[in-house]
């Protein structure tokens, strides 16, 4: 062997060699710190093995482990996602998937509750609403099941059957739709003109994905372009959230460049501010919010009332002021993880209180007619 040879073997020694003194070291402080728990985890480990009626291999130990390690957090927003979940979640945030075109978001009873179905999609069409809890997929009972198995035992390939139990709590009864799958293209983005007599128009962002800010762009463009936008309102009910980045993007359309959009901070007590990096739209704006509207949700308007760019007419909202990161993992899987608390630009903390709107009106589900709607009008015609 010459000598380069010999001194890459040398080199992959040493560095083996590091490794294995690290993992000893690991241990050992592992053992100081905790050394009855590791001991019962190995001792699970090999009676496991040894023991058990059922088989189990390597992969499906560690993976078990991994989700057991974040269970223990007690924290509903962080959570083990294994290879086919991750994937699962990454066609989500792109905005185009094969289901049935709903959003789920879990509730503080870990209850899997629907988000307004998406309309002309499979699940509007066959009459899902906004509300409804699921109780069961494809027979398969949602107690325990987490927010991303829900999603993903909904996702499938295009002509497939869906079977939806899901109970309707203003019914009082239980309902099964047997739903077929399609390829679901999802704008987060519809826009309306609602008065053209006074210029009154109307954007609904039913989530936030990595589309969202430019479709808003767009939906404003085109209703500047019919030179009828005198003031805007901005739906945000029943909008769960989704990408943090995306809500940063959308409140700088709205914001003077260098207005504070969020703050966060860590459990180190690392702070970071972000700011709007763009002029904004400047006509009068009001943002309507209900119980329902959570996260991103709860960052755009907190950051529009605060920045006193908005009035916020509606409910107060879901009271979600933590944000999670996605770790990818070397296993094809993905770690999401609560890893910090965000404050309104005014240093207000809503977690689990929510953000109360400048006028408070009631929904009234028994009626036709939109009474938060009815009043944001009333409240921009106000501000123009």
């Amino acid at each position: 062997m010459n000598n380069k040879g010999k001194g890459l073997l040398k080199g992959l020694n040493v560095i083996f060699s590091t490794l294995g003194v690290l993992f000893i070291a690991g241990l050992i402080i592992i053992l100081a710190v905790n050394p009855i728990g590791l001991g019962t985890l190995f001792s699970v480990v090999g009676l496991v093995n040894t023991q058990s009626l059922y088989d189990i291999n390597s992969r499906q130990m560690f993976e078990g482990a991994a989700a057991g390690i974040v269970d223990a957090l007690d924290d509903p927003y962080s959570t083990y996602l294994d290879q086919q979940t991750w994937q699962e979640l990454k066609i989500r945030l792109s905005a185009k998937f094969g289901g049935i075109g709903v959003y789920v978001f879990q509730d503080n009873e870990g209850q899997i509750k629907i988000y307004s179905p998406i309309k002309g999609t499979p699940a509007y069409e066959a009459g899902v609403q906004h509300g409804d809890i699921v109780t069961r997929i494809n027979g398969e009972s949602t107690m325990n099941m987490t927010q991303d198995d829900a999603v993903t035992l909904m996702r499938g390939d295009p002509g497939t059957q869906l079977e939806l139990t899901i109970y309707r709590e203003s019914d009082n009864k239980e309902y099964v739709f047997k739903i077929i799958r399609e390829i679901i293209n999802v704008p987060s983005v519809e826009d309306e003109i609602l008065d053209a007599d006074n210029g009154i128009s109307y954007i609904r962002l039913s989530q936030f994905h990595t589309q969202s800010a430019q479709e808003m762009l767009e939906s404003i463009d085109r209703l500047v372009n019919q030179e009828v936008m005198k003031g805007l309102i901005l739906d945000l009910r029943n909008n769960g959230g989704g990408e943090f980045d995306a809500a940063i993007d959308i409140a700088s359309i709205f914001l003077n460049e260098g207005d504070v959009v969020v703050s966060s901070a860590d459990a180190r007590g690392n702070q970071k501010v972000y700011k709007a990096s763009s002029g904004k739209t400047d006509v009068p704006l009001v943002v309507l919010v209900n119980q329902d509207s959570a996260s991103a949700s709860e960052i755009l308007a907190a950051a529009l009332q605060d920045n006193h760019r908005a009035l916020l007419v509606g409910a107060t909202t879901y009271g979600k002021g933590l944000v999670q990161t996605v770790f990818p993992l070397r296993d094809g899987g993905a770690l999401k993880l609560t890893t910090q608390r965000y404050f309104t630009p005014s240093g207000t903390d809503i977690n689990e209180i929510g953000i109360i709107p400048d006028y408070i009106v009631a929904d009234d589900i028994e009626s036709s007619e939109d009474l938060q709607l009815k009043r944001a009008i009333e409240v921009l015609k106000q501000q123009m």
